[in-house]
């Protein structure tokens, strides 16, 4: 069973439904997750067009970081953000890096490399646009630093979002989180941890959802 998962390093909903299926998906043998990029935040002129100065861009961050609190109630979007690093970031930079890990480690390099990006981004106030702070990440879970430093502004890696986004809305995917199950059944949103079990165990076991109606992409 094969789960494609469209997401953005910058999108609150997508750190909930990566923590989720993260948990879920440690528990069979036989669900294999593919990632795919898409941008939330696709124009960084755009950015500064609404939010001149990096205080404006934290000030327009807040609504996002506040998202969390719904699902994390001990979560302090204040606390991240007054730590001053993050001001104009935008979705590109980091999902090339995740497609340069995904260069080195395929699937789960760029699974461990997007979790450990939002945790940069929403728990540790880090600006996620910044070479050092991608890097560094490369460091933490182990890739060829040297290969991901070349990889991660190279032509390859924006081509290959380009592509992903491509396909997303060729889909009709025009928001993340969303999940395709088996290249046609897809999950918009974010959903309980009880709701994406039942669909992998109906999946797995009758080849198609059965207690939880959900629709081919082309029907959406």
């Amino acid at each position: 069973m094969q789960i494609t998962f469209f997401h953005d390093v910058l999108c609150p909903f997508c750190y909930v439904t990566n923590k989720r299926l993260r948990k879920i998906v440690s528990e069979y043998k036989d669900v294999h997750v593919k990632h795919k990029a898409f941008m939330i935040i696709s124009s960084l002129e755009d950015l500064e067009a609404a939010a001149p100065t990096p205080e404006d861009a934290r000030e327009l961050f807040k609504s996002e970081f506040s998202i969390l609190t719904r699902y994390f109630p001990d979560y302090d979007p204040k606390k991240v953000l007054d730590k001053g690093k993050i001001g104009h970031v935008w979705s590109l930079p980091p999902l090339m890096a995740c497609k340069a890990a995904e260069f080195q480690k395929g699937d789960e390099g760029h699974w461990e490399y997007f979790s450990r990006a939002q945790d940069k981004f929403f728990m540790e106030g880090e600006n996620v646009n910044d070479d050092q702070v991608l890097i560094s990440i490369a460091e933490e879970i182990g890739l060829d630093v040297e290969r991901f430093k070349r990889d991660f502004k190279s032509k390859e890696a924006k081509l290959a979002v380009i592509q992903d986004e491509e396909e997303a809305k060729a889909m009709g995917i025009k928001g993340v989180p969303a999940l395709l199950v088996n290249e046609k059944w897809l999950i918009r949103g974010v959903q309980s941890e009880e709701y994406l079990k039942q669909v992998i165990d109906d999946v797995l076991t009758y080849g198609e959802p059965k207690k939880i109606e959900l629709k081919a992409y082309w029907e959406q």
